[in-house]
């Protein structure tokens, strides 16, 4: 009895610290893991539809979630492959989006059912053996769309995807892996539980609970209705905790739980971690290259309701025009609105002239630019690496400001064609609320991390000038 109590106390206080530490640790390594998860599969999602492989879903804004739920499963016929991926690619994109953006990433949330629910969705493609002839319905024809990219002569696309696949594989194993751990905590603190509350109260015979094992379960699962009514009754975490507190293996199972759940520092606390500054820049400008896609759905959304305004303009003098012009084989004239662009400065509206088709064209060539920094087989990204941290900074800040730009310019536009449309026409026109949204916060994340950089390069230098090694530290 006296062995029980210690153990039962030894386990409280192992539990206690190994919880604290795995939200201090684990849980913020996992939101990173699920975030490079989510810009991945984005990203190889994006390509499909770019690509007219996918269809978008039009349903996709309607869907509320509240809870992670795998999307369907279930066979299909190769008649409705396009229209199934179509539909199930998207629901995947929308649950990763509320995983990574509403989801709390904490012990006590992230509950055993939770993490059941976390890993199905985790699975639902076979990431690590994505191939045509798997048996999992939904990774064998997303293969086979994948190699419709491949075997084409789109050698960014081929890249992008390629990329991709690379960071989902790796994401996938890195997941599971904490997961595991937040699961082996909770399978020891529901047995903690059991002691405590149903244990405690029943008299077993010792000689017995192993030897009727059956008989034991019965006994433990009338207690349990009882005492832990709220919680799901699991019978292997029963039988374990009896074979740990009855069986001849006893004690040397339970110095192997007390061992498990030990926490145990990484690194001696005479090494300090050396922090790279040029990995902190690297990962702003791929939170900036993720945008690519954004980039050219609001492009392109822009450039419909430009078409559909000036289609409007069909009077005598505007075909004189079209007709002069291409007479005279000269491009076609350059559009200009009258937009409100917003001073973020003061929050006050100012007017001004903005050269649409030169806009556009500008746009896409940041998409572009974005799209081969988000390539890391592309020329472009083996030269990020090869940069210095100051050619980082300068680059990143660069792309930031350009972005800036777009996004005050398209926001003008998108409230433009809002209020400029005929009347007839209104229902017509294409908001871009979603993608001014995911620039907006591309933008933060990335100037967070480039104030991150800043601060900490600060510090050294501070360091420095107080004659202090970082090593000592």
């Amino acid at each position: 009895m006296d062995d029980t109590l210690t153990f039962q106390s030894k386990l409280g206080e192992a539990l206690e610290k190994r919880r604290e530490w795995i939200d201090r640790e684990r849980m913020s390594q996992l939101k990173d893991e699920f975030r490079v998860f989510q810009s991945s599969f984005t990203g190889l999602y994006k390509v499909l539809l770019k690509k007219g492989i996918l269809h978008e879903d039009p349903y996709k804004h309607e869907e509320k979630i509240g809870e992670i739920q795998t999307p369907p499963e279930s066979p299909f016929v190769e008649s409705e492959k396009i229209e199934q991926m179509s539909i199930r690619l998207s629901k995947f994109e929308s649950q990763l989006d509320f995983l990574v953006n509403y989801y709390q990433f904490s012990v006590d949330f992230l509950s055993m059912e939770r993490i059941k629910r976390i890993v199905g969705l985790t699975k639902y493609f076979a990431w690590t053996q994505l191939n045509s002839s798997s048996q999992n319905t939904n990774t064998r024809a997303l293969s086979d769309l994948i190699g419709l990219v491949k075997g084409g002569n789109d050698p960014l696309s081929i890249g992008l995807v390629a990329d991709a696949l690379q960071h989902l594989e790796k994401s996938t194993k890195d997941t599971l892996l904490l997961l595991k751990e937040i699961a082996d905590f909770h399978r020891e603190n529901y047995k903690s539980e059991l002691r405590y509350r149903v244990m405690g109260s029943l008299k077993f015979d010792p000689s017995t609970v192993i030897a009727r094992k059956d008989e034991t379960l019965r006994q433990v699962k009338r207690k349990f209705v009882e005492a832990m009514a709220d919680r799901p009754f699991y019978p292997e975490l029963i039988e374990e905790t009896l074979r740990e507190d009855y069986s001849g293996e006893g004690e040397k199972l339970r110095d192997e739980v007390l061992k498990k759940l030990a926490v145990v520092e990484d690194k001696p606390k005479q090494q300090k971690r050396e922090i790279s500054f040029k990995a902190i820049l690297m990962e702003a400008l791929r939170i900036l290259a993720a945008l690519n896609f954004t980039l050219d759905d609001a492009q392109r959304k822009l450039q419909e309701n430009s078409d559909t305004l000036e289609s409007a303009k069909n009077g005598f003098w505007d075909k004189l025009g079209r007709l002069v012009r291409q007479m005279m084989n000269r491009p076609p004239e350059e559009i200009i609105y009258e937009v409100d662009f917003m001073d973020s400065a003061t929050g006050v509206e100012k007017p001004g002239e903005l050269k649409f088709t030169a806009f556009i064209q500008g746009v896409e060539r940041k998409a572009k630019t974005l799209a081969a920094i988000n390539n890391r087989t592309s020329s472009g990204y083996k030269r990020l690496e090869s940069a210095t941290e100051e050619q980082l900074q300068e680059t990143l800040s660069k792309n930031i400001e350009e972005l800036q730009t777009i996004h005050k310019s398209m926001s003008a536009l998108d409230l433009f064609f809002k209020s400029e449309a005929p009347r007839e026409e209104r229902d017509r026109m294409r908001g871009i609320k979603p993608e001014l949204t995911a620039i907006k916060n591309g933008i933060v994340k990335a100037n967070q991390k480039r104030h991150e950089y800043i601060a900490q390069k600060e510090e050294l230098e501070q360091m420095k000038r107080l004659g202090i090694r970082s090593e000592d530290v």
